[in-house]
């Protein structure tokens, strides 16, 4: 990209193109699907990007060489053309500008496939290129044998592959985003940082889920006691009703027993003695005398011809 004109440095340059784009050298296409996300990912965690020269960040600095910045970019801005970057510049980087000594910007940028993911950082160049290692300068871009090393891989790895390895490494990063959000953090936390809120995370979702159940059980539990009782309750009430000599005390160990084992406390309450119900007793008796008569002379302990005597019966 072209840095605007005039003599003092701009306030805000253009960092990558609105729509699908591909590099000078034909490398791409490129594309931003989603640009407010672009510039979620490229700001999260971090104030500021590195304003550098021709991708020192990227090149020297991984050789042990000088990579100073030569100012910030400190907000991200996306508008008809493109995405916008404001620059907070530095002595160095207002210097190189009133000097005239850049004419262009190039970002380095992290992509999954075609789509652009993140803007990683900035370099004033006057090269500007779009390559495949999205360090966008025709004669300071990585070579292969670097990809490889950085990826993990064999430098004599073939080109097809390396091209594979960066489509993967662009969704792994996609992925390590939406992860570190998950686990509560931000910025570029370690792997074990990652892990351990992730864990958190679980621990509380089980912790939450235990909760629940117990509660759960404990409604159940008292629903089917509260049934229980009722219906032990009730039993007990009819048997009292139909005449059963129940006692107070008698009543609490019936519904108690019913709860346990209803059908032992059916048993024991059919075979309560009720009110109103005659006492049998297997004697013989004469002819003649009442029922009655007959319990009342069992009461007094005497025979009933006795007991008339005593009335003044005939």
């Amino acid at each position: 990209m072209a840095l605007p004109g005039g003599d003092a440095p701009p306030e805000w340059i253009h960092l990558l193109p609105a729509g699908e784009f591909r590099g000078v050298d034909g490398r791409g296409p490129y594309t931003v699907a989603d640009a407010d996300r672009l510039i979620l990912n490229s700001m999260q965690g971090k104030k500021r990007l590195v304003l550098d020269e021709n991708h020192s960040t990227d090149l020297a600095q991984e050789k042990g060489g000088s990579a100073p910045a030569v100012g910030w970019i400190v907000e991200l801005q996306s508008r008809q053309d493109g995405i916008w970057g404001r620059v907070d510049w530095n002595k160095r980087g207002k210097a190189l500008m009133e000097d005239k000594s850049y004419e262009g910007v190039s970002p380095a940028f992290a992509a999954a496939g075609s789509d652009v993911t993140r803007i990683l950082r900035a370099s004033l160049t006057n090269v500007p290129n779009l390559t495949l290692t999205h360090l966008h300068s025709q004669e300071h871009g990585m070579n292969p044998s670097d990809i490889a090393r950085r990826l993990g891989l064999p430098e004599s790895t073939p080109q097809a592959e390396l091209e594979a390895a960066l489509d993967r490494a662009g969704e792994a990063l996609q992925l390590h985003t939406q992860v570190v959000t998950i686990a509560g953090l931000s910025g570029s936390p370690t792997v074990e940082a990652i892990v351990t809120g992730l864990k958190a995370k679980t621990t509380s979702v089980e912790t939450h889920a235990q909760q629940q159940i117990t509660a759960l059980n404990d409604k159940v539990k008292t629903l089917t006691e509260n049934a229980s009782r009722t219906a032990a309750e009730a039993a007990v009430k009819a048997a009292s009703d139909n005449g059963a000599v129940i006692t107070e005390d008698m009543r609490g160990e019936l519904v108690n027993l019913h709860m346990q084992n209803p059908a032992s406390a059916e048993k024991i309450i059919s075979g309560l003695p009720k009110l109103g119900k005659t006492i049998e007793r297997h004697t013989q008796r004469k002819p003649g005398a009442s029922d009655v008569d007959t319990q009342v002379a069992s009461l007094l302990g005497v025979s009933v011809d006795a007991m008339k005597k005593m009335r003044g019966d005939a």
